[in-house]
C-alpha cells in the first residue's frame, strides 16, 4: 500500500500523541513561525514579496531508562507560511533516533544543519537566527545541511567544554536512488563559555561545490567568539576554506545592544577571492531591529546587502530560493529591506 504524506504524518502523530505514549514518554510539540513582507532588489530588478524565514513544526519524544539512560526521537518537518507548503521530504529538517547517558548522546538518522555551523555562523547570526534573505551568505558549509544517514556523538559538558562528531555516508544507488557525491560528509566542533565569554570551533569536509567530480572534497575550518558586557554582545568569527578552485577566507563582525524589549544588531562579513581569482569575492552588511511582544514572540524590521565583486554571480545563484530572480550578470548586488514577525512555540 502506498501512503502520501499526510497520511504518514498522521500516522507519526497518533502513534506519538496515543494515551500510552503520553503516560510513558515525555512528547513536546514545538515550532517557529517566521514571516516577513520585504522591498527586494537584485540587480536593476526590484519587487515587493512575502519570505518565509525558515518557519518549521516539529515533534520530541523522550524517556528515561533504567541505568540512568535515556532514548527519544525528533521528526522535523519545513513549512512555508507564505504558501502552506511543506519540503517533498517531509521531515527535511531532521528525523533522528538517540540514546543518552553520562557518556553523552549518540545520534542517528537526518541530522539538521551540523555541529560546525551551529558552533560558529548560527552562534553569532542574532536579528533573525540566520534565516530569511539576511542570513548569513558568506560562510561556506562543505557539511551542513547534507548529514542524512549520519551519526553524530555529543560529549557531556566538560569543564564548560563540549566536543560533537558527525559523520554521514554517502549518498547511494540503493533503492533507485541517485548518486549526488561520492564524499562522506564530516563535521566536528567544539564550544567552551567562561563568565562572559563564549568561544566554538568546527571543521567541516564534504563535496567541493566548485568542481563537477564527486569525489572531490572541500574544507572549512571556523573559529568563533562571543562575548557579553552587560548590555551589549560582540562576536564574529573567522573561516579558511581550503579545496580545489575552493580556497578563500572569509570574516564576520556581529554587535547587539539590548535596551527593554529592544533589540538592535549589526554585522558586516567579508569573503576573500575564491583560488586568488581576482574580483570573485563579496560583503554582505546587516541591520536589524527586534522589539520583543514577550520571550517567545517578536516583531522586526531588517535591512542586507550583498555586494558580489564583478567577476562572480555566485551569491545571486546560491540565493535564488530567497531573492527575486532579478537580473543575471556577475557583480550584481542584492539588497532586502522588510519587516516581520517571527513566534517560537
Amino acid at each position: 500500500m502506498k501512503l502520501n504524506q499526510k497520511t504518514i504524518l498522521a500516522m507519526a502523530a497518533t502513534a506519538l500523541l496515543s494515551g500510552t505514549a503520553m503516560a510513558e514518554t515525555g512528547v513536546t510539540i514545538y515550532g517557529r513561525g517566521n514571516v516577513s513582507i520585504e522591498q527586494q532588489k537584485v540587480g536593476s530588478v526590484s519587487e515587493s514579496v512575502f519570505v518565509d524565514n525558515s518557519s518549521r513544526i516539529g515533534v520530541r519524544a523522550k524517556r528515561d531508562i533504567e541505568g540512568g539512560l535515556n532514548a527519544g526521537v525528533t521528526l522535523e518537518a519545513a513549512t512555508n507560511l507564505t504558501t502552506g507548503s511543506t519540503n517533498s521530504k517531509i521531515f527535511a529538517r531532521e528525523a533522528s533516533v538517540h540514546v543518552g547517558g553520562a557518556f553523552g548522546q549518540v545520534k542517528l538518522g537526518k541530522l539538521p544543519g551540523s555541529a560546525a555551523y551551529f558552533a560558529t555562523a548560527d552562534y553569532v547570526s542574532n536579528h533573525n537566527h540566520d534565516t530569511g534573505t539576511s542570513s548569513d551568505a558568506l560562510w561556506d558549509y562543505p557539511a551542513a545541511f547534507q548529514l542524512e544517514r549520519a551519526v553524530a556523538y555529543t560529549s557531556p559538558k566538560i569543564n564548560g567544554m563540549t566536543f560533537e562528531g558527525q559523520y554521514g555516508l554517502k549518498n547511494g544507488t540503493a533503492s533507485g536512488e541517485t548518486t549526488s557525491t561520492l564524499v562522506n560528509p564530516v563535521s566536528l566542533a567544539a564550544n567552551y563559555a567562561v563568565g562572559a565569554l563564549q568561544l566554538g570551533l568546527g571543521h567541516e569536509r564534504g563535496a567541493n561545490a566548485f568542481t563537477s567530480a564527486t569525489t572531490d572534497t572541500m574544507s572549512a575550518t571556523t573559529v568563533r567568539a562571543f562575548y557579553t558586557m552587560g548590555p551589549w554582545g560582540f562576536g564574529g568569527y573567522a573561516q579558511k576554506t581550503t579545496g580545489d578552485k575552493a580556497a578563500r577566507t572569509s570574516l564576520r563582525l556581529s554587535a547587539m545592544y539590548t535596551m527593554g524589549q529592544n533589540e538592535f544588531h549589526v554585522n558586516l562579513g567579508t569573503a576573500g577571492n575564491r583560488d586568488s581569482v581576482q574580483d570573485t569575492g563579496a560583503k554582505q552588511f546587516t541591520l536589524g531591529y527586534n522589539f520583543n511582544l514577550d520571550k517567545q514572540t517578536k516583531v522586526y524590521a531588517l535591512y542586507t546587502k550583498i555586494d558580489q565583486d564583478s567577476a562572480t554571480s555566485f551569491y545571486q545563484t546560491d540565493y535564488a530560493s530567497r531573492f527575486i530572480k532579478g537580473s543575471t550578470g556577475n557583480g550584481n548586488t542584492l539588497s532586502s529591506f522588510g519587516v516581520g514577525v517571527r513566534y517560537n512555540f
